[in-house]
């Protein structure tokens, strides 16, 4: 069996917000065994749970009391990648700073200090049942297996990024080598208009690919030909940590985007007969 983990010290990141384009500071704080991911707003304390999700679109926003934090999948992303367990994501602004667009600065972050086992055996969620959503053309399920296995399709209409497909499999160093370094991306033409609806106001060239009619226009264009459907895999283990920080199963998906992920955890976390949690192995 594996143990639990959490940091060795506190991560303090300072940025701007993706959507606010205001300064926003993340602190990371070690946290005891089995109390699992918390965020923590002043005084206010929203557990990391599908429950607590209130808005999806363009970014995955916990709220409780109150209070708000918006786009967080990056982040959790990078915890899932690293394997901690328990952990105080303590948030000034409103909005987890958006660094470099998707889950290589957050994994630097974290190993600049290190993470330590605890003395307390880990937990993992292990699907025992297939459970789907459904909304409209995209669909996702997640199935059982004997560890995280996601096998995802996206489709857009740009000559640069058509349909894609790529499936992963959770294993040692998968998630730095694979997804950490993948970019969220756009169209050039749909950013005023999101700007009118107060989004993106922070994206820019260094935190996310944007593409005009004829390809990228980031200077080095893409990191790989497929790098659009590797952060949708990025995102996609963001809003699975919704459920927990281990979990065994595999996700099966067409046209995710955060919120058909975050209403299939929904559905998971909604029908416990479909799932049960046992001891990770090491």
């Amino acid at each position: 069996m594996s143990n639990q983990r959490t940091l060795c010290s506190v991560v303090e990141v300072e940025g701007v917000g993706f959507h606010s384009g205001a300064s926003v500071r993340t602190r990371l704080w070690p946290a005891r065994a089995n109390s699992g991911l918390v965020i923590s707003v002043g005084e206010v304390h929203i557990p990391v749970h599908p429950a607590h999700v209130v808005r999806t679109p363009m970014a995955t926003t916990l709220a409780a009391m109150g209070e708000r934090v918006q786009t967080v999948e990056h982040l959790l992303s990078a915890i899932h990648g690293l394997g901690i367990d328990n952990l105080r994501i303590e948030v000034d602004g409103g909005e987890v700073p958006i660094l470099d667009g998707c889950g290589a600065e957050w994994s630097d972050a974290i190993d600049s200090v290190g993470m330590i086992e605890q003395d307390a055996a880990a937990r993992v969620l292990q699907m025992l049942r297939t459970v789907e959503v459904r909304d409209g053309k995209r669909w996702a399920r997640l199935e059982p297996a004997d560890r995280l296995e996601i096998d995802l399709t996206i489709e857009f209409d740009h000559a640069s990024i058509g349909r894609q497909r790529l499936s992963v499999t959770n294993s040692h160093g998968m998630y730095k080598r694979e997804l950490a370094w993948a970019r969220p991306f756009g169209l050039a033409r749909r950013v005023p208009a999101m700007h009118r609806l107060g989004l993106v106001r922070g994206g820019s060239l260094d935190n996310a690919v944007v593409f005009d009619d004829d390809g990228p226009i980031n200077p080095g264009g893409l990191r790989s030909p497929d790098e659009p459907v590797r952060h949708k895999i990025l995102d996609a283990i963001g809003n699975l940590t919704l459920l927990g920080p281990r979990l065994n199963g595999r996700l099966v998906a067409e046209w995710p985007g955060d919120g058909l992920i975050v209403s299939l955890a929904r559905a998971v976390a909604d029908r416990p007969e479909s799932w049960t949690m046992r001891s990770a192995e090491a």
